[in-house]
């Protein structure tokens, strides 16, 4: 081989390169709320940074093909079949970066190998994703074609191509080429090959997001460890100490026993909507009730949001822990500790039985029963996606609450607001059509809940009933301070008991979704003792936290203080007072704030390796 063929190499290598590195400001587009945050001097400095990771991604899905072009070898036939190779190679991973500039949308995060843990749903899912999102696929396809159609051409004419190939000047040419792709893939010479945590250098912590691609996010999220053994506190119990010594997780003292409970979880309900009056009714109860708007969601996932709110376990692994290989753990959840206070428990979601392995999860964490698509009696209610519509559900869910033995305790999960936002033909055009596609389905869930308290308001069960409402997630945000860092976490949190005055409860404090669990209990005057001490109850008088993970780094705020810590680097923060706005430790920062979130560190990945986080305070 002749070094007119390494430069034909280089050329079609290039070639794929450019196509990684304008699939990035197609990201940037798709997604340009979430990362107007930033200067235009960091975003462009992003996009130049970003050169590093697609160089990297370029060279691991050409791997093949670079093997196959060293080899010292060349015809017609054998340059149509690297062309093959060369176009396919590159539309594989190209597929996945185009994919998730509507999917980082959803899942908060660049792509990893969880996409994989939900394969079924996505396969089910496929014709009505692809027929929704036409124009991904259609820009595949023109990824695709343009790989083959302009894929540079070797001169196959003249005495070069028929030349003799000589070994001893390729061989060592090919291992050059060789050793260079490693030292690229890995990002350079440095000690440490890049990872993604690399690409969290900017001021704007979203433009880390930008730099990255979704391939190579994919490609080293294979084969990680669970958690890492930590030592930042002498022992666990030094660590959890730590917790205990600044916060409160005392009770309020205003529980009133054998109440009903349920907890209604709203697909994609943002705080945003609510402020934007979207939901009418939701905000007539949280009037009504018990209303916590700085309230987080623990994660950006439906699969996420269950261990939170039953368990009181925050998403802080890469893997939702239903699906880590922490999953077998003991937990002590909501339905379990509520089974042995004389609860029967039943978890209703309207989609197949199976979507996000919810079925699944349930059972293991002890709800004596659940209702899905399947058992729902008229499948002609189907909504040709995801599952049966919300109001009919909830009319079937309210029926099935009503036989059954009291106290009982059920969590319900909509679905009508999840992409693609199909509402009845009988309801269209009611609701507030906004600005997003999915403020109309919003405006359907909250009416369809609406329909549900208003056919039950006068039963004997619903009077003694404490009603929690929450979103699972947060979703496409209109309002661009939402787009931040703490925007998109922020999911609405009411309690709402139609003969207790929780009205005179609300407070300012910040909340999140493993407050859930204590709270529910300190209303129910249940004690239990195998506790986690990431919630406590809202009803108290303490501090309230924040406790999350974003793109590899923990987010905590303790009143206004917030830190980012990815294990190394850490980046402090005050908050604004809408609870929205991220800004320089100008106001006065609590120093033990870093030092609060690596005991939350050690406590969660030593407790789950060990699988003893309940033990570690006795």
């Amino acid at each position: 081989m002749f070094l007119r063929d390494y430069k034909i190499l280089f050329k079609r290598l290039g070639f794929a390169l450019a196509l990684f590195t304008l699939s990035r400001l197609g990201f940037y587009f798709f997604n340009f709320t979430y990362f107007q945050v930033g200067s235009f001097q960091e975003t462009v400095l992003a996009f130049i940074y970003g050169l590093r990771f697609d160089l990297a991604t370029m060279l691991i899905a050409n791997i093949f093909f670079i093997l196959f072009s060293i080899v010292p070898f060349r015809n017609s036939t054998y340059d149509t079949f690297l062309r093959w190779v060369f176009t396919i190679s590159n539309t594989i991973w190209l597929v996945f970066i185009i994919a998730d500039y509507e999917f980082f949308k959803f899942n908060g995060k660049k792509l990893t190998y969880d996409l994989f843990l939900v394969s079924n749903d996505i396969q089910e899912q496929a014709f009505q994703l692809i027929l929704n999102y036409w124009y991904l696929s259609l820009l595949v396809i023109i990824t695709s074609f343009s790989l083959f159609k302009y894929f540079p051409k070797r001169d196959l004419s003249g005495l070069y191509y028929f030349s003799r190939i000589k070994l001893y000047f390729a061989l060592p040419l090919s291992l050059c080429v060789f050793v260079l792709t490693g030292i690229f893939v890995r990002g350079g010479l440095q000690m440490r090959s890049l990872s993604p945590k690399d690409a969290f250098v900017f001021e704007s912590y979203e433009l880390g997001n930008l730099a990255l691609n979704s391939s190579y996010t994919l490609i080293r999220s294979f084969g990680k460890k669970g958690a890492p053994l930590v030592k930042y506190y002498s022992s666990d119990k030094a660590a959890l100490d730590e917790i205990l010594s600044k916060r409160s997780f005392a009770e309020s003292g205003l529980g009133k026993e054998n109440q009903n409970v349920v907890i209604l979880i709203v697909e994609s309900l943002s705080q945003e909507y609510m402020d934007g009056e979207y939901t009418p009714f939701l905000n007539s109860i949280a009037s009504k009730g018990a209303f916590f708007s700085k309230n987080f969601a623990n994660g950006r996932r439906s699969i996420e949001a269950l261990p939170s709110i039953m368990t009181g376990f925050p998403s802080l692994l890469n893997t939702p822990l239903s699906q880590s290989q922490y999953q077998s753990n003991k937990f002590h959840a909501l339905p379990s500790i509520l089974k042995s206070n004389g609860y029967r428990s039943a978890f209703f979601h309207g989609g197949k039985r199976g979507t996000m392995d919810f079925d699944a999860y349930c059972a293991s964490i002890g709800f004596d029963e659940y209702f899905a698509k399947e058992d729902y009696p008229d499948q002609e209610h189907f909504d040709g996606h995801w599952g049966i519509f919300d109001h009919y559900f909830l009319e079937y869910t309210a029926k099935k609450l009503e036989s059954f033995e009291k106290p009982f305790f059920a969590g319900i999960f909509t679905l009508s607001s999840h992409q693609p936002y199909t509402i009845p033909d009988q309801f269209k055009g009611k609701f507030n059509k906004g600005t997003l596609p999915i403020h109309e389905s919003i405006g359907y869930a909250d009416h369809a809940i609406k329909m549900f308290f208003d056919e039950n308001k006068d039963k004997a069960w619903f009077k003694n009933t404490l009603f929690v409402i929450t979103g699972d997630h947060t979703q496409a945000n209109a309002d661009k301070r939402y787009g931040s860092v703490l925007g998109r976490f922020r999911v609405p949190l009411i309690f709402y008991h139609p003969t207790m005055n929780l009205n005179s409860q609300v407070s300012d404090k910040v909340t999140q979704h493993a407050d859930i669990l204590p709270s529910i209990l300190d209303l129910l005057n249940i004690s239990y003792t195998d506790k986690l001490y990431f919630g406590a109850s809202v009803f108290n008088e303490g501090e309230g936290r924040m406790l999350n993970q974003d793109s590899g780094s923990h987010i905590f705020i303790s009143g206004k203080s917030m830190v980012l810590f990815d294990g190394e680097n850490e980046k402090r923060y005050t908050v604004d007072s809408d609870f929205l706005k991220v800004l320089p430790p100008s106001m006065p920062f609590n120093e033990t704030t870093l030092d609060e979130l690596k005991a939350y560190i050690q406590y969660t990945f030593n407790g789950l390796r060990n699988n003893n986080i309940y033990k570690i305070s006795k």
